[in-house]
Parts: structure tokens; C-alpha cells; sequence
């Protein structure tokens, strides 16, 4: 079986009340946001089936980046890698 690149990813987040990300679960391991790099939003594709999500780039802890966005539709928090 094939699988898609770069397919987001379900992943836990806890998030302040700006709605910004502190800290996010890998590996069934609670992770510190030491730093939001960047913040973007896309909202698309409003004639078919409306897209509507904000992107962080995340510095954690331990020195690692991770981009994470919110579906601002669902709620739900997705991991995206490139």
C-alpha cells in the first residue's frame, strides 16, 4: 500500500487563550512551545468545500521546529510536515 506525502496528521494540542499553541503531545510525550516562529491562515476553496485553517511554525523545547495548524472549522489540531 502507498501512502500520500505530507498527509497532516491528527495531534494533541494545548493551547492558550489567544488560541495560540504552549505545548503539543509527540509521542505520547507532552512537549513545551518554547517559541511561535510564524503564524499564516488560509481560508480556500469556498465553492466546494470551505477550508479555513490558522498555521503556526513552533520552536519546542528541545530545539526542534513543527508546524501544527487548527482547522478553524472543526477545532481540530493537525500536525503538517513538508
Amino acid at each position: 500500500m502507498v501512502t500520500p506525502l505530507n498527509i497532516p496528521r491528527d495531534i494533541r494540542v494545548t493551547a492558550d487563550g489567544d488560541g495560540s499553541p504552549v505545548s503539543i503531545w509527540l509521542s505520547n510525550r507532552q512537549r513545551r512551545v518554547a517559541r511561535v516562529r510564524n503564524v499564516w491562515r488560509i481560508d480556500d476553496e469556498w465553492w466546494r468545500q470551505e477550508i479555513s485553517r490558522r498555521y503556526f511554525d513552533l520552536e519546542l523545547s528541545n530545539g526542534s521546529v513543527i508546524t501544527v495548524f487548527q482547522d478553524l472549522i472543526s477545532g481540530n489540531w493537525s500536525r503538517q510536515r513538508y
